[in-house]
């Protein structure tokens, strides 16, 4: 799910679906670091095997420039244990 305008974006993994599942419904929208985000699960393309690692993703993105993983971590922990949380950009 790349973005046209290059600001980081990152994947927050989640060990419940339903932690996972109240994340995306409380924080799309939300603002972290004064930047309005996007959350949605992120999606495996189906040529791809199946993931079995029983963990649950979810998508963030349209993040501010200078947001780091504790950030995105401290967002939301509220939700739930955090298996994995990485931030990417498309530079």
């Amino acid at each position: 799910m790349p973005n046209s305008n290059n600001d980081p974006y990152c994947f927050v993994e989640f060990y419940e679906h339903r932690d996972a599942a109240a994340a995306l419904a409380a924080m799309n929208g939300r603002k972290i670091l004064g930047k309005e985000v996007k959350v949605n699960w992120a999606t495996t393309p189906s040529s791809q095997k199946k993931d079995t690692s029983n963990h649950f993703h979810v998508f963030v993105g349209d993040l501010s420039p200078e947001i780091t993983t504790e950030d995105i971590k401290s967002a939301f922990a509220p939700f739930g244990k955090i298996s994995m949380a990485a931030i990417w950009t498309d530079s």
